[in-house]
């Protein structure tokens, strides 16, 4: 019987989904901002292949209405008429996978990180549409977990967070040998390298797509940052575990390190204090022929995140995405998409 696995970001992808901000309390304070940011992200996604789009009908219009003002190649854009609670499909939506040439999609529990943002249930049964709309079978597992938590070099190693895996807020009781075994079997994997947490005041409680990926030839870029960050002392810890750590067939890593912007941004919470955002460059997403990753509006750390992540991918062209908008709302590129492989995933440069 064919082990399933999810493959490499990196493979040949068929589209990549996203979900459009319907809703109207989304970005509230700058909604238009927001909405032709998305249609900028997903209009550079069309460049390169075929976007799928959760929105409601009554989204659809308004969406293609901003879609085309963007330039956006509508022959490559389908939408599906799915309803959410939410934007983030990274988190909710369907992790695909393959066995053999058949399309699977893992579909985890979901309850908005730990029960943080109500209502969710929307976006818990976003995974099973997706799978639906595909022709995927709908793998569900009786477990909490989001997309962003996990990352897989698509060749047997994952990595994940203590901080979000074994949190009670999704797993009450779980150990780590039982999250191990459950994540090993959705994957594909033998190996799970173990980070302790993430990013300083992370809603996600410390998603791995914000501090480390893994990228092709054996590489891992992690995110470092200096001393008078918040996020140092636990991305220390985590650079230093990931410089002992070897893959699947144990050989070790190369690992390169990539800072986070030089200047931390921040946003107004609701009781007027300034709030840090947890900004990285690390929330890439790689389509085909290119990556995509977010920018910040610091000419100097962009530069340096563009020159570091294109070190790593060797023949794709490096897009920067102005994250900013998103990051308002504590995400940014990778955890707003979801890829889907090709039903013959090739790794490809």
């Amino acid at each position: 019987m064919m082990q399933s696995r999810v493959p490499a970001e990196w493979s040949e992808q068929s589209a990549v989904w996203i979900t459009w901000p319907s809703q109207e309390r989304w970005w509230s304070s700058c909604r238009l901002e927001a909405l032709e940011a998305f249609a900028g992200l997903a209009s550079k996604i069309a460049e390169y292949e075929t976007v799928k789009i959760n929105c409601p009908p009554e989204g659809a219009r308004e969406a293609e209405r901003l879609l085309r003002k963007a330039g956006c190649a509508m022959e490559n854009v389908l939408f599906f008429p799915h309803e959410t609670d939410d934007v983030w499909c990274r988190d909710c939506g369907a992790i695909f996978r393959l066995a053999g040439r058949k399309l699977e999609a893992v579909d985890f529990k979901y309850n908005a990180w730990g029960g943080k943002f109500e209502p969710f249930d929307r976006d818990d049964a976003l995974a099973a549409k997706m799978a639906a709309a595909c022709g995927a079978d709908d793998i569900r597992i009786n477990f909490t977990c989001e997309g962003g938590a996990v990352e897989t070099d698509g060749n047997g190693t994952l990595m994940t967070t203590k901080s979000v895996a074994l949190n009670p807020n999704r797993n009450p009781g779980v150990s780590q040998s039982d999250a191990e075994e459950i994540l090993a079997l959705a994957y594909g994997a033998r190996r799970v390298l173990w980070l302790d947490d993430g990013l300083f005041n992370d809603d996600t409680d410390g998603h791995i797509d914000n501090i480390a990926r893994f990228a092709p030839g054996g590489k891992i870029i992690a995110s470092v940052c200096g001393p008078d960050n918040p996020s140092y002392e636990s991305l220390k810890r985590n650079l230093q575990a990931l410089k002992r750590a070897s893959d699947a067939d144990g050989v070790p890593y190369d690992v390169l390190e990539l800072p986070l912007p030089d200047e931390p941004l921040f946003k107004t919470g609701a009781d007027g204090k300034r709030e840090i955002l947890p900004a990285g460059y690390a929330n890439w997403l790689v389509v085909n022929g290119a990556v995509l990753a977010p920018s910040f509006g610091q000419p100097k750390s962009d530069a340096r995140a563009r020159e570091i992540i294109g070190s790593a991918f060797a023949g794709r062209k490096i897009e920067m995405i102005d994250s900013r908008i998103f990051l308002m709302e504590g995400g940014a590129v990778h955890c707003l998409t979801q890829q889907q492989p090709a039903a013959q995933a090739n790794p490809k440069i």
